[in-house]
């Protein structure tokens, strides 16, 4: 997406940032990518937060506030995730 976002600006076309279904971590990802496209090429931004049964941060999730996408705050991409939906870790740093 960063690249698409780069392309996009190299040639100053509009365009959107849409997720991919995949829940609140790519809701996150897909709403700061938006945040960072300039606002004459910025047609929008869609999540599918609200068609999702179920989050992964079931404290403060994507939400829409008067027709816009609030910026998750916490860390990161401000997702504050549920770990224990997720399993046994395979990996860490």
């Amino acid at each position: 997406m960063r690249a698409f976002r780069e392309l996009c600006a190299g040639r100053n076309l509009p365009h959107t940032c849409d997720d991919a279904w995949g829940g609140d971590i790519i809701a996150a990802a897909c709403v700061h990518m938006a945040a960072s496209v300039a606002p004459n090429r910025a047609e929008g931004a869609w999540i599918a937060a609200p068609y999702i049964e179920g989050h992964y941060d079931t404290v403060d999730g994507i939400t829409i506030q008067n027709g816009h996408i609030a910026l998750p705050t916490g860390p990161g991409l401000g997702a504050m995730l549920d770990e224990s939906l997720f399993g046994v870790s395979i990996f860490s740093i």
